[in-house]
């Protein structure tokens, strides 16, 4: 079955990529008609299936190639939105006046097209690189001093996202001088073993200025994917975070500040390592922890309605890019609106709340058209009474984290 999905995927993209390609070689031809067929259809099928190749062979030699076929898979996409929408003027135009429809005619349409893709790619280029600051505000029922935290998701630092595009994003993050930062899964773009200057990027991170600490949950990239046969290994990830000064929360609750901070492991790969469901639900992550000011970092904002239920009360979730490319933004509002939240944006429940990030990274294609890459600044007040003291905040939440640990211990040694 899933041979033949995957076979009828690669005909379809056969088939749009014939299309597209008979479009732009009668535009070449149109003004060198001495062009040989032969000399455009070998290149062209080159660049439609050099993505899929290089994909399968992590050799540092084939770095071109890679970027150039994620490129090419934002200018195929825009190219047959533009091609498909000139052939429905054109269809419009034959049945009110066909003599309209010369030679000519075709050139300048399908010559507009192209420099519309153009443009697209260019501006989706620059607009990616450049890291914005958006600020939410949030109030929580509760005790506690207010926070500022750094919210950012979906670096996916790897062969597009280096050192340069790190050090843009730590320098936002600075900027908007934050308590806490939490990094909402998704920081590498698979092994860390195939990214090149992994100790800059590593310098880079470094750099974070959070009095109150570093925290991150892993995102289903994050994982050696070479490892997938004997589970979704994710050590080095966790030890290249550690060694920059991140603390990674795999299913696991801290007192941070006056709020309890929590870290999901993801759903896949890495919460279903091996065929088996390591992840713990909402309820067990945050049993114990009622009345308490929780927030929760879970990378994909689709579990919402079991987070609001569990008593949290704030999710910090990336995962989506808000589509990243236009119109695929579209695509995720009504997937993520169906999950029972959002995908993107501040998100009100009933009791809880969420902000989801579009990311401060890209996956795939290194272009932005109709998003942002972004540093999410989350201004967090109380309305549950006066604040304690930072000091005292943090001494009754960790006797309060410890007593809950020597219960949980003491429940395991009854069952064994």
């Amino acid at each position: 079955m899933y041979k033949f999905f995957f076979g009828l995927i690669i005909l379809v993209y056969s088939a749009l990529c014939a299309y597209s390609g008979m479009r732009v070689l009668s535009f070449m031809r149109f003004f060198l008609p001495v062009i040989k067929p032969v000399f455009f259809w070998l290149p062209y099928s080159l660049l439609c299936y050099g993505l899929v190749f290089t994909s399968f062979i992590r050799l540092g030699r084939l770095r071109f190639p890679h970027h150039l076929g994620v490129y090419w898979m934002a200018v195929f996409v825009y190219l047959l939105m533009a091609f498909a929408a000139f052939d429905i003027v054109r269809l419009i135009i034959r049945l009110c006046a066909k003599n309209i429809l010369t030679p000519q005619f075709n050139a300048i349409g399908t010559g507009a097209a192209i420099c519309l893709c153009i443009i697209m790619i260019f501006f989706g280029a620059l607009h990616a690189r450049s890291i914005k600051t958006v600020n939410y505000g949030v109030n929580l029922q509760g005790y506690g001093n207010n926070l500022r935290i750094a919210l950012v998701s979906d670096l996916h630092i790897g062969s597009t996202v280096n050192s340069s595009w790190v050090s843009r994003v730590v320098d936002a993050i600075n900027g908007s001088k934050p308590d806490i930062v939490c990094i909402a899964g998704d920081v590498f773009d698979g092994n860390v073993n195939n990214i090149s200057g992994l100790p800059l990027i590593i310098a880079q991170l470094k750099r974070i200025d959070a009095p109150l600490g570093v925290y991150a949950c892993l995102g289903n990239h994050d994982v050696d994917r070479f490892s997938l046969s004997m589970g979704a290994g994710n050590e080095k990830i966790t030890g290249a975070l550690q060694e920059a000064n991140i603390t990674v929360l795999e299913d696991e609750v801290r007192p941070v500040g006056g709020v309890y901070l929590a870290g999901r492991r993801d759903a896949r790969p890495i919460g279903g390592a091996g065929g088996k469901n390591l992840r713990k639900t909402a309820a067990e992550l945050l049993a114990g922890f009622e009345g308490r000011p929780l927030i929760v970092m879970d990378h994909q904002p689709v579990q919402f309605a079991q987070i609001e239920q569990a008593g949290a009360g704030l999710m910090l979730s990336g995962h989506t890019h808000k589509g990243q490319l236009f119109p695929a933004n579209f695509i995720t509002g009504m997937i993520f609106k169906k999950a029972g939240a959002a995908h993107y944006g501040h998100f009100r429940g009933g009791a809880a709340q969420a902000v989801i990030t579009s990311g401060a990274g890209v996956w795939g294609p290194p272009l932005r058209v109709g998003t942002k890459s972004e540093v999410a600044v989350i201004d967090i007040t109380f309305s549950g009474g006066e604040p304690r003291a930072a000091d005292a905040v943090d001494a009754v939440d960790a006797a309060d984290a410890a007593q809950r640990d020597d219960a949980v211990d003491a429940a395991a040694q009854q069952k064994e």
